[in-house]
């Protein structure tokens, strides 16, 4: 059973109290498509709250208090077992976690292969409409898992699978192309990473990438002893210095996207600025 707390406490949308939100919800299932609660004869729609307490595996007590909305520490585990008896969407889940305890669920780690799987032929005719602009999509980790030409030609690496901080911080060539490297790239990627491992703490790809590039960079390491946050670098103006460009400085702005759809991907263009 859980433990009770006065602490903390709920957001409640205006017109929608969390008494209201589970008696809805659980008003709307079926019970004889839980196994183990049809009962001979019974047509009717909706769980009680003894049924819904008995598949979350507490009590009809605790359960009921939560539906009254009392202030208690509801634990993720409890929050996600309900939202699973439940059969709540992600939307649903989100409000459910904003109204019982006053924050959203925590992101949950992410298989490396999984978020290849977002890349669709949708998403590669975005990228290829971006053109002249470079365009990519990268997943957790920022391995490049999609991108258009232009892209290819301002960086030929793109084209190998890479991965942009690695390559940022570990080949040579990053110094020179990425102007103003320590300030305006190297830190803001740390920022970047120590900001998604907060989010991701169990993701391996990103816990890999921070040991790589810490091991293999001295001023990373230097860097990263500063424990700065960095969220997204949506509207930054940044300079580069390209082959592509015969080597002339361009300024360009970063236009940083995430698709509605998922939370393991991100989508970057390059935005040439005048």
């Amino acid at each position: 059973m859980e433990s009770r707390s006065q602490q903390g406490g709920g957001y409640e949308p205006d017109g929608e109290s969390l008494s209201e939100l589970l008696r809805s919800w659980r008003g709307r299932l079926d019970p004889r498509s839980y196994p183990g609660l049809a009962v001979p004869g019974r047509r009717s729609i909706g769980l009680s709250q003894r049924e819904v307490a008995r598949l979350t595996g507490v009590s009809e007590r605790w359960y009921s208090s939560l539906e009254r909305g009392n202030v208690a520490n509801y634990s993720a585990d409890f929050l996600d077992r309900l939202s699973s008896v439940l059969r709540l969407s992600r939307a649903e889940r989100r409000a459910l976690y904003l109204s019982a305890i006053g924050r959203p669920p925590a992101l949950a780690a992410v298989p490396e292969a999984g978020a290849a799987a977002e890349m669709d032929e949708a998403l590669q005719q975005f990228l290829d409409n971006q053109s002249p602009n470079p365009a990519y999509v990268s997943d957790l980790a920022w391995n490049v898992i999609g991108h258009n030409e232009p892209m290819r030609d301002w960086f030929p690496w793109a084209a190998r699978e890479a991965n942009l901080v690695r390559w940022a911080f570990l080949s040579r060539e990053a110094r020179e192309q990425l102007v103003n490297w320590r300030e305006d790239w190297a830190r803001p990627y740390l920022g970047q990473i120590r900001y998604a491992r907060a989010h991701y703490p169990e993701n391996e790809a990103l816990l890999r990438l921070e040991r790589d590039i810490l091991a293999g960079s001295p001023d990373a390491q230097e860097m990263w002893d500063r424990r700065e946050f960095y969220e997204h670098p949506d509207g930054d103006l940044r300079k580069l210095r390209l082959p592509f460009h015969q080597g002339q400085e361009v300024p360009v702005r970063i236009i940083a996207l995430r698709p509605m759809r998922s939370d393991r991907i991100r989508v970057i263009v390059l935005m040439e600025a005048a």
